[in-house]
Formats: structure tokens, C-alpha cells, sequence
């Protein structure tokens, strides 16, 4: 997001303005009033809560891989594909969800595109920019893709690039169609939704599971992308681990969710991905989204 983009937003949301500012310059106290929440939330102790959206084609060649080295260390992935994907790698998407892995719903459509004058995927078919009708018959196409391939209905969803579709009314409308479908939990929030209004919350509909953010600035997603294969990155692999167990170091104290997610294909090649998930599941219980939905009030 550009320096005008963000300049917009803040005067748009002076509230979002003043958390910036506050998680930037005191990390630990924002967080502080997270750990609050966490435990009004019935949370009892730090969880991990690690998925996967499975966004190209080259997730499916190295999911399996991924998936079994997490196994080893005692983690069970959840994984969101988008349902045309799903089909496309359905062999190896129904081996990972034999291991017990749960699988969101993703949306239907594919939304991304391989861009040949760059050689990388990019970004399409962003929920803001379609109509209300389009947005509900893709994630009741996901819904029916997901329960045909892996065989049994998802009851979580987290919205394709979920940044951009954050405004109450996108996700007053995002909560009631899957409340239709008789969903329990969406993941499909930001950062700065957690620091607002705590780990998991019922603001929108359903329980609500924002993404978590960064040790030295918890309003900004930790994402595998932005660390590991973003050519224009400014953090590093090392960033990653840096991040993660800083904010971990900020809620060892109190009740909290970390909710980290990634890409298979970016981190599929890296060892430190795989020793901070081992070192994560150490000092945090391991979790899916189905399970932390019985703890949560």
C-alpha cells in the first residue's frame, strides 16, 4: 500500500490511525489490551494456529511435503484453496486432508494468474471490486467445491486477498452468507481487527479469527510472500523468525492466538520456516480453527 493510499485510509479511519501509531511506537502495551481480550474471549493459554492458501499451481507439487514435515513436529496445518485449484490438485489435497488437516473454503474462482513478461503469479478477482451477487455465488460455489473434493463440508472461510475487502459492510456481508451456509468462523481480518477487538470475536456475525502481525509493528501481517519471495521485499527469511518470536515474546505472558499463515511454495525451500515452526510449537499449543472454536465464548 502506497504512502497516498495510506494517508486516505487514516483520515477515512482515524481510529485505525491511532492504533498504527500506538503499536508502533509501544508494541507491548497494545498488545497488552489484546491479552485482556484473549482471556474474555475464554482463552486460556497461547495457541498456533498455522494455515496455508494454496494460491497457485505450485502449491500442489510441494503441499504434501510441507504438510508431513509439519507433521513431524507436531503440527497440523488448515488449508484455504480456491475450489478451482482444489480440483486441479485433488489427489494431493485429499492425502493432506486424510492426516486430519482442516480445509476452509476459499472462494470458487481461481484468483491468480501467471504473468509471462515477469514469470510470477499475480493477483486477480479481488472481492472489492465485484458485486454482491458474484462475491455470494463464488464463496456458494467454494462451499460446494470443498465438500465434493475432500468430502466433507468446511465450516470456516477466509476471504481471497483478504486486505483489501476489511470496510463493516464487506464483512457484515461476508458473515451473513456464510451464516446461510451455516458456517461457524471466518478468518478473514487483518491485524489491526485483533488489537481492536481481541483474537477471536463475533463483531461482523460469526467468530472472527484475524491474522496476527508482526513483533515490531503488530498491525502489519507477517507474510511468507513479503519474507521469502518477494522481489521487491524488504524483510529478509530472517525477518520471519525475528517477527514471529517477537510478537510471540510479547503475548508469552497472557493468553493469545498466533495466527500465522503462508504460502507452501514459498517456504516449501526454507529451513528457518520450518526450525521457527518447531521453536512456535514449544512455547504455544498447536491448533486448528475447528478445535479453537470450542475454547472461544
Amino acid at each position: 500500500m502506497g504512502a497516498i493510499s495510506k494517508i486516505r485510509r487514516a483520515i477515512a479511519d482515524p481510529v485505525l490511525a491511532s492504533y498504527a501509531v500506538w503499536a508502533r511506537l509501544h508494541p507491548s502495551s497494545s498488545l497488552a489490551q489484546y491479552r485482556a481480550k484473549a482471556a474474555r474471549a475464554g482463552l486460556d493459554k497461547l495457541y498456533l494456529v498455522l494455515s496455508f492458501d494454496c494460491d497457485t499451481p505450485d502449491d500442489i507439487e510441494v503441499a504434501c511435503s510441507v504438510h508431513e514435515q509439519l507433521l513431524d513436529l507436531g503440527i497440523c496445518a488448515s488449508y484455504a484453496v480456491p475450489g478451482a485449484l482444489l480440483m486441479e490438485g485433488a489427489d494431493v489435497y485429499r492425502r493432506i486432508a486424510a492426516t486430519g488437516a482442516e480445509f476452509l473454503n476459499h472462494g470458487g474462482r481461481s484468483h491468480t494468474y501467471f504473468d509471462t513478461e515477469c514469470g510470477e503469479y499475480r493477483s486477480n478477482f479481488f472481492y472489492d471490486q465485484q458485486p454482491r451477487d458474484v462475491l455470494k455465488r463464488d464463496i456458494e460455489e467454494g462451499d460446494r467445491i470443498v465438500t465434493e473434493v475432500i468430502g466433507k463440508k468446511p465450516i470456516g472461510y477466509r476471504t481471497p486477498h483478504f486486505g483489501t475487502f476489511q470496510r463493516p459492510d464487506q464483512l457484515f456481508f461476508l458473515h451473513q452468507v456464510l451464516r446461510d451456509l451455516h458456517y461457524t468462523y471466518s478468518t478473514s481480518t487483518v491485524p489491526f481487527a485483533g488489537l481492536r477487538y481481541g483474537p477471536a470475536f463475533t463483531r461482523f456475525g460469526l467468530m472472527e479469527f484475524p491474522v496476527s502481525g508482526q513483533g515490531s509493528n503488530p498491525l502489519g501481517i507477517l507474510d511468507s510472500w513479503g519474507c521469502f519471495r518477494a522481489p521487491d521485499r524488504v524483510l529478509t527469511p530472517e525477518d520471519y523468525g525475528r517477527e514471529a518470536f517477537g510478537l510471540a515474546g510479547h503475548l508469552a505472558s497472557g493468553p493469545g492466538i498466533l495466527n500465522f499463515y503462508a504460502d507452501p511454495c514459498h517456504v516449501a525451500d526454507q529451513a528457518i520456516f520450518f526450525n521457527v515452526m518447531a521453536e512456535l510449537a514449544k512455547i504455544s499449543k498447536p491448533m486448528a480453527y475447528r478445535d479453537l472454536m470450542e475454547l472461544v465464548s
